[in-house]
């Protein structure tokens, strides 16, 4: 794993205004759907922020495993948020599952 990429996405985090700019870069995507033009422009923007990696090195460091989710990917996963189209309108809930004593 390269550290300086390491940093950059910590920094990335953490960093609102950088959020926003890298964001905007992928265009709703995770950064692990990112296409190569799109990842190099997010290279553009670790350059200006005083980092410095090659797209291989990104690559890899993005098939490593090392990128967690996004907070709203990780929310998604850890509330169950269900982004489909299922419904459930309570209809007969637990109309089976009452339990009588003879």
């Amino acid at each position: 794993m390269n550290k300086k990429i390491a940093e950059f996405y910590a920094k990335v985090t953490e960093d609102a205004a950088l959020k926003a700019k890298v964001e905007k870069i992928l265009g709703g995507k995770d950064i692990t759907e990112a296409t190569d033009e799109q990842l190099k422009a997010i290279g553009e923007v670790a350059k200006e922020n005083g980092y410095n990696f090659t797209l291989d090195e990104v690559k890899d460091f993005i098939a490593s495993g090392d990128v967690q989710l996004s907070d709203d990917a990780l929310d998604n996963v850890a509330g169950g948020v269900n982004k489909g189209q299922n419904t459930c309108k309570g209809e007969g809930a637990g109309i089976k599952d009452i339990v009588t004593n003879g």
